[in-house]
């Protein structure tokens, strides 16, 4: 059996000159930290970054244990050209399509209409092969996505078990209601099955990495055989102890990962083979268990001198000095923690279980260690005001200006259906929320109004946050030209959206 597994790409985002000069200030103060070491090489390599889907390559390398072959087709911008992403790769799926038994896409909210449409045209085309959509977006909303679009079967939450059994039910011609973790359509209703446990991710294999240039041309690799990845994104764990309510990963409470020697294959296998000279530890709560903490920072210590890393973590008020000491010599460059809001009451009224003052002693210790730090924050957390809004940027840019902080992002809420926030408008106070989920991503515009701010509300406040987190950089870092003349050609020259992928 064949299989292609798509990743389309999210719509680009139309920036304004303040959210433009936000990513210039974000991208220089990271690299004059804990970038520091990256050549102009490596920075021209940032956007080769985005078809990098690490969810499509984990399911890709689970089913090729049971001799399903697959090809992975993902997005690019060769040598970041402003190119139509969507029309080139639903362009190769076309040219490719006889040879699938089917094809299954991922994505998310921000995405689904781009899935949608690639999926309509493809069966326009092909009328005879199943459509798969897999994604958080897929199964919080299946009855709607089953009802408007030409997907014929959806696969709800972590998908390699349910995966395979769908695809073979699909080879064997057999009926679908004895596989967990999928919805379809079946004599004009609507069929969902039980949810399937969260799998034991410590038993699946390596990511298949070597899948990524299964349909991209030399010319659109810039001329390379292979896609290098600068900044790799690696998971040694998964799931988060937070209960945030607007949160799209709140299906994953508990916290899992991979095997130690797997994770040790993994970041050996891009620095000798990707070219990767930095490792972004994607992992909700790093620290919620110190030992294992530890245990990680030690097998990426042995690694030395060549590794270079960081993590995402909540603030544990059990992580002590000696433990961030331990980190730093492990060569631990930065900590990366998500405060979201400076007012404390609504940080607990979104679940965010956390207290200022331990956030700002976790800080302090890293700091007082060498490690860098990067703090997360959010304009429009549920029940939010002015005033709060406003408490939360002076916060956020005190911070910076002591070297609490060494660097910052700041972000507008989105609202992803699903969560607690979105489906419970009235607890929050919602009053609108925008029915196009391509904005969804966080960066293009309000999705949400309340009985507190407007949309004008938000959309000011969060140039406001952004104006002000710009002054501060400025006064620290240097003017936009002082900038640009100290890091030189080691600034990479591409579109500002793409230095999200990097972070």
């Amino acid at each position: 059996m064949k299989v292609a597994f798509v990743a389309p790409p999210v719509p680009a985002v139309p920036l304004s000159q303040m959210q433009r000069l936000y990513y210039f200030y974000l991208f220089a103060s990271r690299a004059f930290t804990v970038f520091r070491h990256l050549t102009e090489q490596d920075f021209y390599r940032f956007w080769m970054l985005e078809p990098v889907h690490l969810g499509l390559l984990q399911l890709i390398s689970y089913l090729e244990q049971y001799d399903i072959e697959c090809s992975f087709f993902g997005p690019i911008s060769p040598e970041g050209e402003n190119i139509d992403r969507e029309a080139v790769l639903l362009r190769k799926i076309l040219d490719r399509a006889d040879e699938f038994d089917a094809i299954g896409f991922s994505s998310i909210t921000a995405s689904y209409k781009t899935a949608a449409r690639m999926a309509e045209r493809i069966r326009q085309e092909h009328p005879d092969i199943p459509l798969i959509l897999g994604g958080n977006h897929a199964w919080v909303r299946y009855e709607e996505v089953l009802r408007e679009s030409v997907f014929d079967i959806l696969v709800h939450k972590e998908g390699e078990q349910t995966t395979l059994e769908l695809l073979w039910a699909i080879e064997r011609k057999t009926p679908l209601h004895d596989i967990a973790g999928i919805s379809f359509i079946q004599n004009g209703r609507i069929v969902k099955t039980p949810d399937r446990p969260r799998i034991d991710r410590s038993q699946l294999p390596l990511i298949g990495y070597e899948h990524i240039e299964d349909n991209f041309t030399k010319k659109e690799l810039g001329g390379n055989d292979r896609l290098s990845i600068p900044i790799s994104r690696v998971t040694p764990l998964t799931g988060c102890t937070n209960d945030c309510v607007w949160c799209a990963d709140f299906w994953k409470p508990k916290v899992t990962g991979q095997s130690q020697k797997h994770f040790r294959e993994e970041i050996t296998y891009l620095m000798e083979r990707r070219n990767s000279r930095f490792f972004y530890l994607g992992t909700h709560d790093f620290l919620h268990r110190l030992d294992h903490a530890m245990q990680i920072a030690e097998k990426i210590g042995s690694l030395k001198p060549e590794m270079h890393w960081e993590a995402q973590t909540r603030a544990n008020p059990a992580a002590t000095r000696e433990h961030f000491r331990k980190l730093r010599q492990a060569d631990c460059r930065c900590l990366h923690v998500g405060v979201e809001s400076a007012n404390q009451e609504l940080l607990r009224i979104m679940g965010k279980n956390i207290r200022i003052p331990e956030v700002m002693r976790m800080l302090e210790y890293a700091r007082e260690e060498g490690i860098e730090t990067h703090t997360y924050w959010l304009i429009g957390s549920p029940l939010e005001t002015y005033k709060t809004a406003r408490q939360t940027i002076e916060t956020m840019c005190n911070w910076l200006r002591s070297g609490l902080s060494s660097t910052a992002e700041i972000n507008m809420l989105v609202g992803y259906p699903g969560t607690r926030f979105y489906e419970n408008r009235q607890r929050y106070d919602i009053t609108w929320v925008d029915p196009d989920y391509s904005n969804y991503d966080g960066r293009n515009q309000p999705t949400f109004e309340t009985t507190h701010l407007t949309k004008r509300d938000f959309e000011y406040l969060f140039h406001r946050a952004m104006d002000e987190y710009c002054s501060v950089l400025a006064d620290t870092i240097g003017s936009k030209e002082q900038v640009t003349e100290k890091l030189g050609d080691r600034f990479p020259n591409f579109d500002p959206a793409f230095m999200e992928a990097a972070f």
